[in-house]
């Protein structure tokens, strides 16, 4: 008699488990879904099926940013309208539209992610008598599920990556770009709280949130407006840089900054490379795409990791310096070559007396010469470079020049960035250890030393970026577009 009792409260269970797991999948389907929502009968008569054909048929035909990811999603998933069974409840949608309309407040057009579009459709679909027939049910719940997917795609890449990929906008632009991938996308998909989600991917940088204030602050859409504009997608570009241990430059503020565990400890003034002349910099444009036209000395953007110094070093002069301008002076002066320290090589053996030379017969299109600048007070690497990996042969370096640092700008050097303190950056990279006292030692000498190759481990990031706008004690610093680059990428926003 017990054994049955209990034989039939396992039952009784199992019958309970069973209604409540077969509630729960009633529940889940889209025309449940929809009806609870909206109160609109015609969505009692949708089919599953029917509902997947159209599904499957606007992927197919329809003009989606994301259609290859969504093909493959779809189809994986049976062509199910994933996201409305999870999000037509408790009006989530409706944040969604909230957010695709709030575009601007990131610096982005009102249109760009279709925000008035999408709140039409959402509107049409949710409301109680908007949807008069299941044919017109199939055609605009199919549309507004795929345009969800679409639009949450779209910006979430657009608030977490950027909307724009700078290595295809700008020639000297060589710092790897974070893009969405499949995993990304999977990821924003498959969430099941779309607040949650929509919050995760906006910027959290504090000078974000400044700049968002000042967009709102400012009056009309003139140049600072667009400025700011840049530099909010700017700020959405991501790259591995670790500010643990990091020398980091900025071209327009003409700076480098120094940072140990997360925090600023040195700044230093900079000369970076010659910026365009002002043609190149004319106003922003709102009718044309402008191609990015650097000047040959321009400073590259890159991320590198410094390697080594070089203590008095030896500067190999490129062919393009040595034609345009060694040369020009050594056929004004032909003792400027041993004034300055200057080797003259040919065939890779040092010419002895290059005085000699008679210089006039040659021009930069016919020089068979190559220089190279010896150790020494007039090198124009001064008393040390630091040297890191990258594909235009620039360093940070030393120089004689200082009075150049005096000035408000710049920007007049032949891509490297010179820098007003080496020793300070030196003890930063080296600490105060025996590498240190030797690069101190050889840098105060007033005898000629050679050359000398010092290595720094562990190595330390180095990135030369390009900002025009900077946060400073949570205020905004504005700096002239030394390149012209704010232009360029409004030009495509």
């Amino acid at each position: 008699m017990m054994l049955f009792k209990n034989t039939k409260t396992i039952l009784v269970g199992i019958l309970v488990l069973a209604i409540l797991i077969t509630s729960c999948n009633r529940e889940a389907t889209v025309d449940r879904v929809l009806f609870k929502e909206t109160k609109n009968k015609v969505y009692k008569d949708i089919d599953e099926t029917k509902l997947s054909a159209s599904i499957k048929s606007i992927i197919e035909s329809g003009n989606l940013k994301n259609k290859n990811f969504l093909t493959n999603y779809y189809r994986n998933n049976g062509y199910q309208a994933t996201l409305l069974k999870k999000f037509l409840p408790e009006d989530n949608l409706n944040i969604l539209a909230e957010h695709l309309s709030a575009a601007p407040e990131h610096g982005l057009e009102a249109n760009y992610f279709n925000g008035n579009e999408y709140r039409a459709l959402y509107d049409l679909v949710h409301s109680k008598d908007g949807i008069q027939s299941t044919d017109e049910a199939y055609q605009q719940v199919a549309l507004l599920e795929l345009t969800t997917a679409d639009a949450l795609i779209s910006y979430s890449s657009a608030l977490q990556f950027g909307t724009l990929n700078p290595n295809k906008l700008m020639s000297r632009y060589y710092m790897e770009t974070k893009q969405a991938d499949s995993g990304f996308i999977n990821d924003v998909l498959s969430s099941n709280n779309l607040k949650t989600l929509l919050d995760s991917v906006q910027p959290k940088s504090s000078i974000y949130s400044l700049l968002q204030q000042a967009l709102q602050s400012e009056n009309g859409d003139g140049d600072r407006i667009k400025t700011i504009k840049v530099n909010m997608e700017r700020i959405r570009w991501q790259h591995d840089i670790d500010s643990n241990e990091l020398i980091y430059v900025n071209i327009p503020a003409y700076r480098l900054d120094i940072y140990k565990n997360g925090d600023l400890v040195e700044s230093m003034k900079t000369v970076v490379g010659t910026g365009r002349n002002n043609n190149n910099k004319a106003g922003f444009s709102e009718s044309e795409r402008i191609k990015d036209k650097p000047h040959s000395h321009e400073t590259p953007i890159l991320s590198s990791m410094i390697h080594s110094v070089q203590v008095n070093p030896v500067w190999n002069i490129p062919e393009s310096i040595a034609g345009k301008e060694i040369l020009k002076h050594v056929q004004a002066d032909r003792f400027y070559l041993s004034n300055a320290g200057i080797d003259v090589l040919q065939n890779g053996k040092v010419i002895e007396n290059p005085e000699n030379i008679d210089w006039s017969s040659y021009s930069p299109d016919n020089l068979p010469f190559r220089f190279r600048q010896r150790p020494g007070d007039e090198n124009a690497l001064g008393k040390i470079k630091f040297l890191f990996k990258n594909n235009s042969s620039v360093y940070l370096h030393d120089t004689p020049a200082q009075a150049a640092f005096d000035r408000d700008i710049r920007a007049s050097s032949h891509g490297c960035v010179r820098v007003a303190e080496p020793l300070v950056l030196a003890k930063a990279l080296f600490g105060t250890g025996n590498k240190f006292e030797t690069i101190k030692g050889d840098m105060e000498s007033d005898e000629q030393e050679n050359a000398k190759d010092i290595e720094l481990s562990p190595q330390v990031q180095v990135v030369l970026d390009y900002a025009t706008v900077e946060r400073k004690d949570n205020a905004l610093i504005f700096y002239p577009d030394v390149y012209g680059l704010d232009r360029v990428i409004y030009s495509y926003m």
